[in-house]
């Protein structure tokens, strides 16, 4: 069961989640750990939903799959079948306690129906990724989740949590990270492109072939990078943040999805090597992003 949690898709989930948060306190909202902790209980028991559901509805289609640390599923429940009954109670057991958390925390802190509406949809998004009967990641719409998810609902989660309102500062941030969150999707496809073609999945690899995804990562890689580099220029950003470093940081994945293009090998080894690597680049980006807004912070 902890191999079917795949507790380290916590960390890039609380990194996006903490960025937002940080934001929102650089921006001028008062420091509050009852919040910081309680909005995360909604944020993290919805997220650690989506390994349990994923895995279950996708329990046939990754027999075949090519298994690395972020793509391919866990294939607990195609080695121990006896478990998908639980799989499925625990995926809908932490999505119920999401719900009542986040209820919990909008009576409390009397935030307006808005701020309950978003937590809410960014669960039910999770959990229809492969649930049926929207099953999104089969329809052609995995890479739009992925997208809103990483660069919008994610990090959104924290700024709302902080200020209970989604404000400028975070707002000029969207586009990058939709870009990061679109490189990160892709990623996670690359290995099973095979697969994913037998199981009629809809997505972009299969649609245009790994080459062609591989360069659709190298340009939102390359499009996150110029619009963090634009935000020098802004006076919402200029008069909160020295983007300087933030903008050297957004060479990591850069360099990564540059690397990967010319690694033109599509054995299975290799493909689960690019996957590490463009994996290890975005969490370093969001760490140290994450470090240099909390010393700001200070």
């Amino acid at each position: 069961m902890f191999r079917l949690a795949r507790f380290h898709f916590l960390i890039p989930g609380f990194m996006l989640y903490l960025f937002g948060y940080l934001l929102a306190l650089i921006s001028g909202v008062e420091y509050d750990l009852a919040k910081f902790v309680l909005g995360y209980l909604i944020f993290g028991t919805a997220h650690l939903s989506v390994s349990f559901s994923n895995d279950y509805f996708d329990k046939d289609t990754d027999k075949n799959s090519a298994k690395t640390a972020f793509s391919g599923g866990s294939k607990v429940l195609v080695d121990y079948p006896e478990l998908e009954g639980l799989a499925l109670k625990l995926a809908v057991i932490l999505l119920c306690v999401s719900i009542i958390a986040n209820a919990f925390f909008t009576i409390v802190y009397a935030y307006s129906l808005g701020c309950f509406i978003f937590g809410f949809l960014g669960g039910l998004l999770g959990w229809f990724y492969t649930a049926p009967p929207l099953k999104l990641a089969y329809r052609g719409l995995g890479e739009l989740f992925a997208t809103l998810a990483v660069g919008f609902l994610m990090p959104g989660m924290g700024y709302f949590v902080a200020s209970g309102k989604i404000g400028l500062l975070f707002q000029a941030f969207i586009i990058p990270l939709c870009c990061y969150g679109l490189f990160f999707i892709i990623t996670v496809e690359l290995p099973d492109f095979e697969n994913d073609t037998l199981n009629n999945k809809k997505n972009l690899v299969v649609k245009f072939g790994r080459n062609a995804g591989k360069l659709i990562s190298l340009a939102a890689s390359i499009i996150g990078t110029s619009f963090v580099a634009k935000l020098l220029y802004s006076d919402i950003i200029g008069n909160f943040i020295d983007l300087r470093p933030i903008v050297i940081l957004s060479f990591i994945p850069l360099i990564a999805s540059i690397y990967c293009l010319f690694l033109n090998d599509n054995t299975r080894r290799l493909l689960a090597r690019q996957v590490m690597i463009n994996m290890f680049s975005i969490i370093l980006f969001l760490f140290l992003t994450d470090a240099i807004l909390i010393f700001l912070c200070l």
